[in-house]
Formats: structure tokens, sequence, C-alpha cells
């Protein structure tokens, strides 16, 4: 659905004002005139001036859109599947990353995104599987951020130095 840029702006404007006020929530170190909530609040500014900007934006050049409109890309089957994949990916590797672990989600979700876009099976599984493993080792190894195990827990060690 393409939205009125009124409405979007003002989602980004009240993004921004939320992140702005959560801000002066956290507290600063005593030895500090700022601290961990300098850089939201600048984000948070930042954001209400794009969202103001937008919802102006909006009004003067969008004057008599309607405010949500069905795209044309929605009437074909493929590009409304090539568009719900991501959604249904995201919903996928949330549920599915604990039980089967990162490097058995991450292959099966870049292969189907990969085979649905229409590349070959053969080389969307090849590429996923270099793809996650590679993936694995830079965070296992090099940035030391935990990835879910899962199912391969017993062979864990292999992928870490």
């Amino acid at each position: 659905m393409k939205v009125h840029d009124s409405i979007v702006g003002l989602v980004v404007a009240i993004l921004g004002g939320a992140i702005a006020l959560y801000s002066q929530s956290l507290v600063p170190p005593r030895h500090l005139n700022y601290g961990p909530g300098f850089f939201p609040l600048l984000i948070g500014i930042g954001l209400l001036l794009v969202g103001g900007g937008l919802m102006v934006q909006g009004y003067v050049t969008g004057r008599g859109q309607p405010l949500v409109q069905r795209p044309r890309w929605l009437a074909s089957r493929d590009f409304t599947f090539r568009f719900w994949i991501i959604p249904i990916a995201i919903l996928f590797y949330w549920l599915a990353v604990t039980p089967l672990g990162f490097l058995a989600t991450s292959t099966i979700l870049l292969a189907m995104i990969q085979i649905a876009n229409g590349v070959r099976w053969k080389l969307a599984v090849t590429v996923a599987l270099i793809t996650s493993v590679v993936v694995n080792i830079l965070f296992a190894s090099i940035l030391h951020v935990p990835l879910s195990w899962g199912l391969l827990t017993p062979i864990s060690g292999w992928f870490i130095w």
C-alpha cells in the first residue's frame, strides 16, 4: 500500500518525539554533562524534523490524493509473493532460530528467498550455506556475539576459533 506522505511523516515525528522523551530518562554519570541519552536525543530530534518535513511536503504536494492507495504491483501474484516472503522470513526466523539454530535457520531462509526470486535451487542452497557459515564465524569468532546453535550444538566447536 502506498500511504500518503503526511501520514508517514506523522508516524516518524511521533517516533522521534518518543525517542527524544525517552532519552531524557537516561541518567548521565556524575562527572559528565552528557551521557547515554545524548545520541538518542539527537536521533529523536532528527526524526521529529524529518517527520515534520514529510508532513509539510505531503500536505503541499499531495492535496487531493487519497490517504492510502493500492499499488499496481499488487495485481501480480509473483510480485505479491515476493513482497510477503520477507515478513514471513522474519517471522520464521523469530520462531525457528532457537530450536533449529542460526546456521540451519539462516541457510533455509536465504535459500528460500533466492529460490522465490528465480535463482536455481542448487546455486541458492550453496550460496545460502556459504553465507550462513561465514556470518556465523564472523559473529561467533571475531565479534564474540553468541548465536543460537540449536540442533548443531554438538558440533558448535567446529565453527569457533
